[in-house]
């Protein structure tokens, strides 16, 4: 038993520093979990580069509570308007997030939509609603992830209302959102 056991041991002994190496290795070849917001990504102004050029716009959503909760969005000069999930959208709905693996989940009454980054991207242009890919916008910033708000409002049944002095409201659709707060 004596000569077994030290086999095994001698065996673990360049076993575990291979293994090591070979992460590193596989981490310097394909990268490895990298922040989105890293300065490659970021912007001197401190927006991350694909939201550089949108206009700030206060998003509010309003739950089935009547609860309000506020954040910055960022509308695009097209009209499209990018609402965050964080601090935001999950105060409405199950948000599911996987930073290992870049990706976000955001669960409506019925529908289920995924958005995935691949590599270091903080942009795609594609999204998996109800199990088919979709074609949208989403950013990731730093640890926010950012989609359309029609998007958002059609997964959760929400009503998108906007008001004159610059802001965008998410609400229950039928309810009393229709006033300014």
């Amino acid at each position: 038993m004596g000569e077994g056991w030290l086999r095994w041991v001698r065996a673990g002994l360049w076993l575990v520093p291979g293994l090591l190496v070979l992460g590193a290795v596989a981490a310097l070849l394909w990268g490895g979990p990298r922040a989105a917001g890293s300065a490659a990504s970021g912007s001197a102004a401190g927006v991350c580069a694909p939201l550089s050029g949108m206009e700030p716009v206060a998003v509010k959503i309003e739950g089935e509570s009547g609860s309000i909760h506020e954040a910055t969005g960022y509308a695009a000069p097209e009209g499209e308007v990018l609402v965050p999930l964080r601090g935001l959208v999950e105060h409405a709905a199950p948000v599911y997030w996987d930073e290992f693996g870049r990706t976000v989940s955001l669960l409506g009454p019925q529908d289920v939509l995924s958005v995935h980054f691949r590599g270091d991207r903080v942009e795609t242009r594609a999204a998996v609603l109800n199990g088919e890919v979709i074609a949208t916008r989403a950013v990731r910033c730093e640890r926010q992830v950012y989609l359309p708000a029609e998007l958002v409002s059609a997964v959760l049944h929400l009503e998108v209302v906007l008001h004159p002095a610059a802001d965008l409201r998410l609400a229950p659709r039928g309810g009393p959102s229709s006033r300014p707060r």
